[in-house]
């Protein structure tokens, strides 16, 4: 199987495999630390130029952004071969477009074979990159930044037999845990038009949790789905989200989330919780969740 055709899974296998949020509360690698959006220095690694990576990363995230500059708008982006594999953005991470020449190429860090766009402020941004390969479960990843927050996750439900989707995603944007991290819970705020928490807030796990599930909640319905306009009691409580965080005013914003969060409907409530699960899980590695005691996603699994 081609790793250009492996991606398409990624984006549509959401409905195939659905857990809780709430079993990411002991997914922790052998080491007893979870990696999955793990919190980060919210003064030096939450927005760019990312002060808080050794200078050798700092420099390359530098190199590659001014390497791909010229891709920035989606029309860019088509034209040199890169193709959209979603029809509506995926919370937390925008859409894919994937260069189906980069992708039978070796990895080239200044050649990402993945570009991810957001639509914020008004128009389709390019908020970060990413790298892609099959290989075995237990291959060895290519070390292309030397921080430890580098992590590839990977989608063995889409791979066949004994192999996995190797996958390291990279920002280019300020984002709730870091450079490297698999999912970006401002864009959800961000396509919403609301400011976006204090990234120091993603230390308290309860805080997290809420800001996790608003961001989820604030992106429109997939493709498919009837969007409707907020009803004048939500768009109040959207702008008092949006006010206490202008004001980094931790205990209004908390105020503000609880009672957005109480609003959803149980659809939305099912909905944000299984798709947070379901994306969560997925930017873990292998060896993570089988520390973890969760189950692999997908086919091709035998780790007896």
């Amino acid at each position: 199987m081609s790793r250009i055709n492996s991606l398409v899974g990624v984006a549509i296998a959401v409905a195939g495999f659905m857990i809780p949020l709430t079993a990411f509360s002991q997914a922790h690698d052998a080491d007893g630390h979870s990696h999955t959006n793990m919190a980060v220095d919210c003064t030096n690694l939450a927005k760019p130029p990312w002060d808080g990576l050794p200078e050798k990363d700092h420099l390359q995230m530098a190199t590659l952004q001014q390497q791909i500059s010229a891709l920035n708008t989606p029309e860019a982006a088509k034209a040199a071969g890169f193709m959209p594999f979603e029809s509506s953005a995926i919370p937390g991470m925008g859409v894919h477009y994937v260069s189906a020449a980069r992708m039978q190429d070796p990895i080239d860090i200044n050649a990402p074979d993945h570009l991810m766009f957001a639509f914020i402020d008004g128009q389709d941004q390019l908020v970060g990159a990413a790298f892609a390969f099959i290989d075995l479960i237990d291959a060895d990843k290519p070390i292309l930044f030397g921080s430890e927050l580098a992590k590839w996750h990977d989608h063995p439900g889409i791979a066949g037999a004994g192999r996995t989707l190797h996958m390291l995603h990279i920002w280019f944007v300020p984002s709730s845990n870091g450079p490297f991290a698999g999912l970006n819970f401002w864009l959800g705020y961000q396509y919403a038009g609301v400011a976006v928490p204090s990234s120091c807030w993603m230390a308290d796990a309860a805080d997290a949790e809420r800001i996790q599930t608003v961001s989820f909640a604030l992106v429109p319905p997939r493709e498919g789905a009837q969007e409707q306009a907020p009803r004048p009691e939500r768009t109040e409580m959207i702008a008092a989200l949006d006010a206490a965080a202008r004001a980094v005013d931790h205990d209004a914003w908390v105020a503000a989330a609880d009672r957005f969060i109480a609003d959803l409907s149980e659809t939305e409530r099912n909905t944000v919780s299984d798709l947070l699960g379901f994306l969560n899980m997925n930017q873990m590695s292998s060896a993570e969740r089988d520390a973890a005691g969760i189950a692999q996603p997908g086919r091709g699994r035998d780790r007896n």
